[in-house]
């Protein structure tokens, strides 16, 4: 099994710029006086960047509990274990668990947990803490419970049967229980003392990181900058960084303004790093830049069907038609993004299925909405259906102009057909809560991961 380390855990994010060098400190080796560099032991530290500072440290996360965004997801694995995780190869392995099993119905799994292993506050791991954590899912998650996923609505009881043995037991079998269960957010096991009676979590999470990962809150920050440094429990290979900072630059320009400056080592992030600014420093000698091969994000719009429009599925597969994913991925995203014609890529578990494609064909699209009834029938552009207008407010996450000029293209492409669709963006709390209340009649957003796919599969819902 391999060990979480810093690179695994913080550079799991689309794109990175970073300094040929990091940060480092001398320090000297226990039992010996400081004298030469030989006799000194050096110890790594790097100063990276955020748009956002640390509110809450918890796993599951809500609007309700920060207002920063969901961008803590990339830290989260720096701090604490799930039970398993799927390797480089593509093949899950134990974290937490030793070894784990199925009931012959699905809907029970046994986990026996691994021994020896103790929180960053110094208290031991046991089945109590691992039931207890996973119980708490769904408590914590509340109004927002099936927003990572099938899993947390589904968990009827978890139970410690021994001291290293808890039995997670669901309503119904699920296929995607031990992929889920990966996922830091929400499914990262916490210390149950920080949990209460009632399962909610306690506000000591706003202090503190009491998990088992590799680093933790070193309990410091001036509001502005947020210092971390390794578990001294740690029960895996010790990191190859000792501690980092992170410093809250909202401005993308003034981030890359400080690691020019060498006021910080590198920073990470799909929403952080504009096309321009990347293609820059990844000619700027003495800085690097790099894009994650792996195509674990996507983009996709998704349609309110309560609205009559976009209940009919020739609407949402003209509306796929429309649009010309090849441009927006090398005009907008300067060909760092590849166009997706599957909502999820082929190599995600249970996603290497065929799957009808939509080509980009403006006429079948304009021929299919003629041919389901819908016409302009006053000249204005937008067409119409009984009375029913093509037209509704685009909602979307803001994070960068790349993602602004997507919505604004978009909504050009789909005015040639007759489609009105009128942008509205939020930050990533009141976007989530609007779509979460059905406000709209088009939403748009970015499902967890790193690298940013194009994606606008948009005859998903039908």
């Amino acid at each position: 099994m391999k060990f979480k380390r810093l690179a695994a855990a913080l550079l799991a994010v689309s794109m990175v710029f970073s300094l040929a060098a990091c940060s480092s400190n001398e320090k000297p080796i226990e039992g010996q006086q400081s004298g030469t560099q030989s006799e000194v032991q050096e110890t790594i530290h790097l100063n990276m960047a955020e748009s956002w500072g640390f509110e809450y440290f918890y796993t599951v996360i809500t609007p309700d509990v920060t207002s920063s965004g969901y961008d803590l997801t990339y830290w989260l694995p720096s701090f604490y274990d799930t039970l398993v995780e799927y390797d480089e190869d593509g093949k899950l392995s134990g974290v937490l668990a030793e070894n784990w099993s199925m009931s012959d119905d699905g809907t029970t799994y046994i986990f026996k947990i691994r021994q020896g292993i103790k929180f960053s506050d110094g208290s031991d791991l046991t089945a109590e803490d691992v039931a207890k954590s996973l119980m708490a899912v769904p408590v914590n998650l509340g109004q927002y419970n099936g927003g990572y996923g099938k899993l947390s609505t589904i968990v009827e009881d978890a139970v410690a049967t021994d001291e290293y043995t808890v039995e997670l037991h669901l309503t119904q079998p699920y296929y995607g229980t031990m992929r889920e269960l990966c996922l830091a957010n929400p499914w990262g096991i916490v210390s149950s003392e920080q949990i209460n009676e009632d399962l909610t979590a306690k506000d000591t999470f706003k202090t503190a990181t009491c998990g088992t990962g590799p680093f933790m809150y070193a309990g410091k920050s001036d509001g502005q900058v947020w210092d971390f440094e390794s578990n001294p429990n740690y029960w895996g290979d010790k990191p190859e960084v000792d501690s980092f900072s992170v410093k809250n630059i909202p401005d993308n320009d003034a981030k890359l303004l400080a690691l020019k400056n060498g006021e910080i080592d590198f920073y990470a992030g799909i929403t952080k790093i504009s096309i321009e600014n990347f293609e820059e420093m990844d000619t700027t000698s003495g800085f690097s830049a790099k894009a994650d091969d792996g195509a674990m994000q996507t983009y996709y719009m998704g349609y309110n069907l309560n609205d009559p429009a976009f209940s009919d599925q020739a609407v949402r597969e003209a509306i796929t038609m429309a649009i010309d994913k090849d441009t927006i991925a090398t005009k907008i995203f300067g060909g760092l993004y590849e166009k997706a014609d599957t909502f999820f890529s082929e190599s995600v578990p249970y996603c290497d299925i065929e799957q009808k494609v939509y080509e980009y064909d403006i006429e079948a699209a304009k021929q299919l909405l003629d041919e389901a009834g819908y016409i302009d029938t006053d000249g204005d552009g937008i067409r119409e259906k009984d009375g029913v207008k093509l037209s509704a407010v685009f909602a979307y996450q803001t994070g960068s102009a790349s993602d602004d000029d997507t919505v604004v293209y978009i909504c050009d492409q789909l005015k040639q057909i007759g489609i009105e669709l009128t942008p509205n963006s939020a930050a990533m709390m009141d976007w989530y809560a609007m779509v979460m209340g059905g406000q709209y009649g088009v939403t748009i957003f970015k499902t967890q991961g790193g690298y940013v796919v194009v994606k606008l599969f948009c005859n998903i819902c039908g």
